[in-house]
């Protein structure tokens, strides 16, 4: 049986290439000799690329029942969004029972209050406390509208007329929100296309402005002065690109995240050199730093003009809430029509409006104050050494 089907086999091969020898299975085509076995190749590469060319074969979906899909759906655990909570993990936070003044009651306890952000220790003054109590009866307690639809009170122009005056501005504009006030500020100037070298120590308000802006971000080292010459060096020379570009340094003050002072007055001369815009936010800084609490400016000489837009939020010295912006008026104008946390949101409740009024007031007429903040940092530091 096995003779029988190799001599099948070889009778078939033999018919096959006497075929592709044949005279009539060979041709010359423009110089090109094609026989019987050329023919053959071609047919099988043909064969090959149409059976890749075609769709892969998918059996008909049949839906599923309604048991099925019951039966899929109990059987469904998700996955959890969080690891266990241990019984170390669960902390119940301080809960405050009177203001946050230098000495405050916790679960009926009086302490030391080390951990706030009241700087001055405006929190409980008397005078900001009665401003507040006049404003309620005026105003009441919320606006209840943004500024540029119904939310403007005069006290808001008062505020940012008063803070200008304090700093020496042309003109400032008023936040809600103290944090919102630097990351709506940045993407108000800054686009997609700008250049912004920033210090990789901000804190988290600015690195979420630098995000929304969309703009291409260099970082420098912390609080180094040569990297950042190095950065902007970088980022301009031989870039002609970039001289058509706006471009800005941002920093903080005072660094939350590190409590570090920025060395304001070798900034101004590199921005100046390699002509970079400033943005600076003083959350930290403003009623803290220089002779009268006017922020870094004040405490380096340099003047306030050298600074292109000054941000800071009024929850820390100010003992109040929200924030302003201060600068050129043609930098204040702009931002009443494109800074997102101005436009969109109610505007600061009037009572904060009046208690940053007193606040300010306050500390102009009582420089002693700052001396004695400096005195409880100078003890703090020497109990800490």
């Amino acid at each position: 049986m096995s003779s029988a089907i190799m001599n099948m086999t070889s009778s078939a091969l033999g018919w096959f290439s006497s075929s592709f020898d044949a005279p009539l299975a060979r041709a010359v085509v423009f110089g090109v000799h094609i026989d019987g076995h050329l023919v053959l190749e071609v047919l099988l590469i043909l064969v090959i690329l149409f059976q890749l060319s075609r769709k892969s074969y998918k059996p008909p979906k049949k839906p599923l029942t309604e048991k099925e899909i019951d039966d899929l759906c109990e059987e469904w655990v998700p996955e959890p969004l969080h690891p266990p909570i241990t019984e170390e993990m669960v902390v119940e936070p301080p809960t405050l029972e009177s203001a946050a003044g230098p000495h405050t009651i916790i679960d009926g306890k009086e302490v030391v209050n080390f951990a706030s952000a009241n700087y001055l220790g405006l929190v409980g003054n008397e005078k900001i406390i009665d401003s507040c109590v006049d404003s309620l009866e005026k105003y009441g307690v919320g606006s209840c509208g943004p500024r540029g639809f119904y939310g403007t009170i005069d006290v808001h122009l008062d505020c940012e007329t008063r803070i200008a005056k304090f700093l020496g501005t042309p003109d400032s504009i008023l936040y809600s929100y103290g944090i919102s006030t630097i990351f709506s500020v940045i993407p108000a100037f800054c686009k997609k296309g700008d250049i912004i070298v920033a210090d990789d120590g901000v804190n988290w308000a600015v690195q979420n402005g630098l995000h929304l802006s969309r703009s291409t971000i260099v970082y420098f080292k912390h609080n180094d002065m040569a990297s950042l010459q190095s950065a902007l060096e970088k980022t301009t020379k031989g870039n002609r690109r970039a001289e058509k570009l706006r471009r800005y340094i941002v920093i903080e003050a005072v660094y939350q995240n590190s409590g570090q002072v920025a060395p304001l007055d070798e900034i101004v001369r590199l921005k100046e050199k390699y002509r970079f815009r400033l943005i600076m936010d003083e959350s930290n800084s403003f009623g803290v730093l220089g002779n009268s609490g006017r922020g870094l400016a004040e405490h380096y000489g340099v003047p306030i003009e050298k600074v292109d837009i000054i941000t800071a939020g009024m929850g820390n010295s100010l003992a109040t809430d929200g924030g302003f912006c201060t600068g050129s008026v043609r930098v204040v104008d702009h931002q009443r029509l494109s800074s997102s946390g101005y436009v969109f949101s109610a505007s600061l409740p009037p009572y904060l409006a009046s208690a940053a009024i007193s606040a300010v007031n306050h500390l102009e007429e009582n420089p002693a104050i700052l001396a004695s903040l400096r005195n409880n940092i100078a003890l703090l530091w020497k109990c800490n050494l």
